[in-house]
C-alpha cells in the first residue's frame, strides 16, 4: 500500500479490494483523480462505480488498500475530521424514495437546495440562501419546481434537483453518481456543458460516473474505465477513447459482440 497520495490527486484510491460476504466488488482498484479537472468513471452497469463513489465519501471502507481525498487517508481520520473533509465536498448518489439521490422526503424541492446551505454557510442571511437556492434550481431548470416534493418527481428531476445542491454548496470537490441515469438526450447534453462551464468557472474537481458515452465524451479531461471490479484503461479523455483494448473499444462503440454480455452483471 502506498503510504502517501500522489501530489496532484484530489482523490486517489490506492490497491481498494471491497468483499460483500463472498462477493469481490472491487479487485484491487487504483485510480487518481487530478485536481482542478473533470474525471469520468466510465463503466458498464454492474462494474464497481458507485461502491467506489461510496469508498471516497466514506460511506464504505475497504477491506485492503486506502482511500485519499485531499492528501488526507480516510481509515487515519477521526469523525470529527471526516466532517470537517466533507464540507468541501458535494456528492450527489443513487438510491431510491424516499432518499433518491440522498434528497430527503420530508422536505420539497427549494429545502433540499437550501437546506444544507443554512449548515455549512451559518453566517449567511436567509436572502442571500434564497438567491443561491434558486439560482442553483434555475440552472438545472427547476425554479418552477421549487414547491414540490420528492416523491412527486420523475428520476430525472430529483437527479437535477440534487445536482443543484451540489452546485449550491460551491464545493471544491464535487461527484456525481450515475450521472446520466433518468435524464434525456437533450437535458444530459445542457447539463454537461453547463458542468463544463462551472468547473472553468471555479476550477473544481469533479468526479462523474456513468455509463453514457455522448456524456463522457461532453465532460472528460480525463477517463477511467473500470471493468469487474478493475481499472483497466485511465489517462487524458482522448488517449482512453482511442484506446483499442477490448472493453474499452466495446464501451465506446456500443458494440453488441465483446467481453460484456448481459451474464458480466
Amino acid at each position: 500500500m502506498a503510504g502517501n497520495a500522489s501530489p496532484d490527486a484530489a482523490i486517489e484510491l490506492v490497491d481498494v479490494v471491497k468483499d460483500f460476504d463472498s462477493v469481490r466488488v472491487l479487485d484491487g482498484v487504483n485510480l487518481v483523480v487530478p485536481r482542478g479537472a473533470i474525471t469520468v468513471l466510465l463503466g458498464a452497469s454492474g462494474a464497481g462505480k458507485t461502491v467506489t463513489v461510496n469508498h471516497i465519501v466514506g460511506l464504505i471502507h475497504p477491506n485492503q488498500g486506502a482511500v485519499y481525498v485531499n492528501g488526507r487517508q480516510l481509515a487515519r481520520l477521526s469523525d470529527a475530521e471526516m466532517t470537517e473533509l466533507r464540507l468541501d465536498m458535494a456528492a450527489v448518489l443513487q438510491g431510491s424514495l424516499p432518499f433518491t439521490c440522498g434528497l430527503f422526503f420530508s422536505m420539497n424541492v427549494y429545502e433540499n437546495v437550501a437546506s444544507p446551505l443554512r449548515q455549512r454557510r451559518p453566517r449567511w442571511s436567509e436572502e442571500r440562501i434564497e438567491q443561491v437556492t434558486m439560482e442553483s434550481l434555475r440552472l438545472v431548470g427547476l425554479a418552477e419546481s421549487a414547491e414540490i416534493m420528492p416523491d412527486e418527481l420523475s428520476s430525472g428531476m430529483a437527479k437535477r434537483t440534487a445536482i443543484a445542491r451540489a452546485l449550491a454548496l460551491e464545493a471544491s470537490i464535487v461527484i456525481i453518481d450515475d450521472f446520466d441515469s433518468g435524464i434525456d438526450g437533450v437535458r444530459l447534453a445542457l447539463l454537461c456543458d453547463l458542468l463544463r462551464e462551472l468547473q472553468r468557472d471555479s476550477d473544481a474537481t469533479l468526479l462523474v460516473t456513468t455509463h453514457d458515452m455522448s456524456a463522457a465524451r461532453r465532460l472528460a479531461d480525463y477517463v477511467a474505465v473500470i471493468h469487474e471490479g478493475r481499472i483497466i484503461a485511465s489517462g487524458e479523455a482522448e488517449s482512453v477513447f482511442e484506446s483499442t483494448e477490448d472493453v474499452v473499444a466495446q464501451l465506446i462503440a456500443g458494440e453488441l459482440t465483446g467481453p460484456i454480455q448481459l451474464r458480466s452483471s
